[in-house]
């Protein structure tokens, strides 16, 4: 009997720490990720020679499991959407998410454990879309504009679909290039190359 209280308190406080993450607005669930992400990365990255691997891995697991990646897999595709099967899908998914973590490994790479000052969340009304405008400020040079773009799920979490780093979207960029080069290769060779970054 001990043992089925005991689970089911654990039970009871993962499911209030879940209601608690998704009644988060999305500038105060930015600040508690990152001030995560940013104290691991200035403790691999103080120097500024951290490897990418280390970096990769911090991202992996700090800022990943908050980035909606089947939204941003669906939004890559474009058109090319249509007619895919499951599989395909679940390996492209797979291989965005590998893709990501790079890119947005060697995008933090400029930080090294400077201040960093977010501003309110700006929604753009009731559709479930915000911003998030976040500095990382220089002493020896100008701020580094980092704007985080999230989405609201079903479940009212927040969950971040783009970075806009120094005004150059992410996914936007990506969106373009990876559309034209399922046009011109297929999806099984873009599929490949996404795992291959």
């Amino acid at each position: 009997m001990t043992t089925m209280r005991t689970l089911l308190a654990i039970l009871v406080l993962f499911s209030a720490n879940l209601y608690a993450q998704a009644q988060q607005t999305p500038d105060q669930l930015l600040e508690t990720v990152a001030q995560q992400l940013f104290h691991d990365i200035a403790q691999v990255n103080s120097q500024g020679n951290a490897s990418k691997q280390d970096m990769a891995e911090i991202v992996e697991k700090q800022l990943m499991p908050h980035i909606d990646i089947k939204f941003v897999s669906f939004k890559l595709l474009g058109k090319h959407i249509k007619g895919i099967d499951r599989a395909q899908a679940t390996r492209f998914i797979s291989a965005v998410e590998h893709y990501l973590t790079g890119t947005y490994a060697g995008a933090l790479m400029k930080y090294t454990g400077q201040k960093v000052i977010f501003e309110p969340a700006t929604k753009q009304g009731d559709s479930g879309f915000a911003t998030v405008k976040t500095q990382i400020i220089n002493d020896n040079g100008p701020a580094i504009d980092l704007h985080f773009k999230l989405r609201q799920a079903k479940d009212k979490s927040w969950k971040v679909y783009d970075i806009v780093a120094e005004g150059i979207s992410l996914l936007s960029a990506k969106q373009k290039e990876v559309i034209q080069r399922i046009s011109d290769v297929g999806l099984e060779t873009v599929i490949n190359e996404l795992s291959a970054k």
